[in-house]
């Protein structure tokens, strides 16, 4: 098989749309500031995060695949590696929600901290100090890691040398161990904290787990874009049938953890757990809470039973962009409930929304632009080119 890893070339009209994109967005937050402060942090967060979680899903594929020292991705692990360079510009992006934080998070004001018995065991964990200091933490590790990670890979591009696999499984073995409790904290700090009354033991996994199955339909998209393009390929139905089984596994996944954590206070039935879920069933949101599990689970897991959907790259990554949606009306379901009681899509979210695209696009194709599609020189590179699912 002939080995095509070009370098890509961005198409001048592309480069021009996704700058005004940039552009667009950084117009909207900056008039929001001024017109709807109220709505546009908020709307802010939204878009923040759900970006950031195609960073923080392709940092860990590239864990998994390195220490399982699995060879089939490497032909679509330049598109992860794009993906996870896109970490430190959200760590750049988290640093303005310090800015907005009393917009944000209720606990913020120390008078509604007083005047709930219930938060007064938690005001010492609920301080703008310490919620910067761990935020700060978790970006400097995972930022560390996806350095390393994903120059290593792009230094054996050059040299070829073996010693930069090997030191790829220690790292990975270490990042694992640290990100599971910071990710934990994090997705507590971001999202949870909105409703500092609540709380839930799984809902770290709920947003990690999202974060990865929304990854794995990003990466089909981006594998079939560059693919027509005239990149990568290397890519066969094979590839696609693994990445498509990815998909369908973590849609189960995400379905499983979203049921268990609702089983578990539907159950105890307390005030103090109810309360997310009931904020979710008003009349303004029971519609998305129904659609949510439908466009996110139950038509994935229909579509993508048959063997065939997993190897048909034109029916695959339109599951992938049903998935893509219900990942953004997760994200959105979790954070605007939180401040309004009926659902209210705004000409804020198209425009910070497609900023946010505009920002992620710049990273992952400048990324691919400045380094080989497909690592020319890893171990694994003829376990890839042949690979084949039986």
């Amino acid at each position: 098989m002939k080995l095509d890893a070009r370098k890509l070339e961005i198409p001048s009209g592309t480069a021009m749309v996704v700058k005004a994109l940039m552009v667009l967005g950084v117009v909207t937050f900056a008039a929001g500031i001024f017109l709807a402060p109220d709505v546009i942090w908020k709307t802010y967060l939204v878009y923040h995060t759900l970006f950031m979680g195609f960073g923080i899903g392709a940092l860990f594929f590239l864990l998994v695949h390195y220490l399982a020292s699995a060879g089939w991705n490497v032909a679509v692990r330049r598109v992860m590696e794009s993906f996870v360079s896109y970490i430190p510009i959200a760590a750049l992006f988290n640093l303005v929600i310090f800015l907005g934080l009393a917009k944000i998070y209720p606990w913020t004001d120390h008078a509604y901290m007083e005047s709930d018995h219930m938060l007064h065991s938690k005001a010492g964990y609920f301080g703008t100090a310490f919620f910067i200091v761990r935020s700060v933490v978790f970006f400097a590790v995972v930022c560390f890691f996806s350095w390393k990670l994903v120059g290593n890979s792009v230094k054996q591009d050059e040299d070829g040398a073996l010693v930069h696999s090997e030191r790829q499984k220690g790292l990975s073995a270490l990042c694992l161990v640290l990100f599971a409790p910071l990710f934990t904290m994090f997705a507590v700090d971001t999202i949870k904290s909105l409703d500092p009354h609540w709380f839930s033991t799984m809902f770290g996994v709920y947003v990690f787990v999202g974060f990865v199955q929304a990854t794995a339909a990003a990466a089909i998209v981006m594998v079939t874009w560059l693919k027509k393009q005239g990149y990568l390929s290397v890519v066969t139905a094979d590839h696609y049938h693994d990445m498509g089984k990815y998909l369908f596994g973590f849609t189960i996944f995400w379905a499983y953890i979203g049921v268990s954590q609702y089983l578990l206070i539907w159950y105890a039935n307390l005030p103090e757990e109810t309360m997310y879920y009931l904020d979710r069933q008003r009349p303004g949101w029971v519609y998305f809470s129904i659609l949510l599990p439908t466009v996110r689970f139950v038509l994935p897991f229909l579509l993508l039973l048959p063997r065939m959907a997993k190897r048909t790259p034109n029916y695959l990554v339109k599951v992938a962009y049903l998935v893509l949606f219900g990942a953004w009306l997760d994200v959105y379901w979790m954070i605007k409930p939180n401040y309004s009681e009926t659902f209210g899509f705004s000409i804020w979210d198209i425009g910070l929304g497609l900023g946010f695209f505009g920002f992620f696009a710049f990273v992952v194709t400048r990324f691919l632009s400045a380094n080989n599609t497909v690592p020319v020189k890893d171990p694994y590179l003829h376990e890839t080119m042949h690979h084949h699912v039986f």
